[in-house]
């Protein structure tokens, strides 16, 4: 008897910092209920260079599986980075207006809808910020301002459907809409079990007294395992409409956005060899060459030549910051050069880029990377 495996699906990591597109030191790693699902499943899990694939165990006809698992049903895989400060570096993990913090979880998920079949055409997986994992069974301290009389717990998982928010202490499930008091402190403490769910993402919200405004809502990641080195979550779903869990493979593709930021140059006078308030120094850019990312950009001095607030070292200081954010790319931006004039010297062909190992900053709402350089 042959032992037949067919492909189920393939998902491609990919980050447009690197040149060829594909991302470097990150890997998908199955969860704990989702390992058990594919084991039950006969279904292969393999890591491949730059993303992984699915093969499930088939028949005779390589195409009906052997142990057919029933749909709806989630694959939940964490992404975890070799480097993981390197890749917080050089990648913009931002929501829209939604700031990406420690406290956030990068979430990418597909739409059974849009399952691709054509390699040269993946469905790109869709991406929102989480508000973080917890375990199943967890407790929440929680001060709200002002503080209401009373609070009333609604929790739903992803098909939208009322979850109750754990047992009484009697043993039976609280009902949709528990009410919480606060203690004599104006402190709401909960205690949450939903051990024996499914893992995946639950929206958690407290009501007013009333049930008629949502006074405080989180979505929370919910697993047996939750991986506190995990970077990420990747979910794959299958739905009973449009039934595609054994069908033709499927491509999925993941797309990591590169971080921009303002450049900002701190120019320092460290021989003192050029007057300052005599001689004019500039940033231009030259363009690119070749095929390159980059765009071309625009500079302006901040403050006046030499800066009167800034020193570095004691040494005269001319600023200067980019008029637009700049993307972090593998390959180096070239051609930005330190003009001055009169007499249009260039005094450096081409100034560094920054170090993908240093601190970003906020200015103005914008993020901000500062480059020094000595003339």
């Amino acid at each position: 008897m042959s032992i037949i495996y067919t492909r189920l699906g393939e998902v491609a990591l990919r980050h447009d910092f690197y040149l060829d597109g594909i991302a470097k030191g990150i890997q998908l790693r199955p969860s704990l209920e989702t390992a058990h699902l594919l084991k039950n499943g006969r279904i292969l899990f393999k890591v491949t260079p730059g993303g992984a694939v699915l093969l499930y165990r088939a028949g005779e006809d390589e195409v009906s599986p052997i142990s057919p698992l029933k749909v709806p049903l989630s694959f939940f895989f964490y992404l975890e980075s070799e480097n993981p400060a390197a890749l917080l570096q050089i990648t913009d993990l931002d929501e829209g207006s939604i700031k990406y913090d420690s406290s956030k979880l990068p979430f990418f998920t597909n739409s059974p809808a849009q399952a691709s079949t054509d390699p040269s055409s993946p469905e790109i997986l869709s991406y929102r910020l989480l508000d973080g994992t917890r375990p199943k069974n967890f407790s929440l301290d929680l001060k709200l301002n002002p503080t209401p009389t009373s609070v009333r717990i609604k929790i739903r998982n992803a098909k939208n459907e009322i979850i109750s928010p754990g047992r009484s202490q009697t043993g039976e499930w609280l009902p949709d809409l528990t009410e919480v008091l606060p203690d004599s402190q104006g402190n709401f403490r909960f205690i949450f079990d939903l051990k024996g769910k499914r893992e995946g993402v639950y929206t958690f919200t407290l009501r007013d007294e009333g049930d008629t405004t949502d006074l405080w809502t989180k979505k929370y990641f919910l697993a047996d395992d939750i991986s506190r080195k995990s970077l990420g979550l990747v979910e794959i779903r299958y739905e009973n409409a449009p039934a595609h869990l054994y069908g033709p493979k499927e491509y999925y593709q993941l797309e990591f956005s590169s971080k921009e930021s303002l450049w900002t140059y701190f120019v320092v006078n460290g021989n003192q060899k050029i007057d300052l308030l005599t001689n004019n120094l500039s940033i231009e850019d030259d363009g690119n060459e070749g095929s390159v990312p980059y765009g071309t950009y625009n500079f302006s001095q901040i403050g006046a030549s030499p800066n009167a607030d800034i020193k570095l070292n004691g040494k005269e200081t001319v600023v200067f910051r980019s008029q637009s954010k700049i993307p972090y790319f593998e390959i180096p931006k070239l051609n930005l050069k330190l003009v001055k004039t009169p007499g249009n010297q260039v005094l450096i062909p081409s100034l560094p880029n920054p170090s993908r190992s240093a601190p970003t900053k906020d200015f103005g709402g914008e993020t901000n990377t500062e480059i020094y350089v000595y003339i």
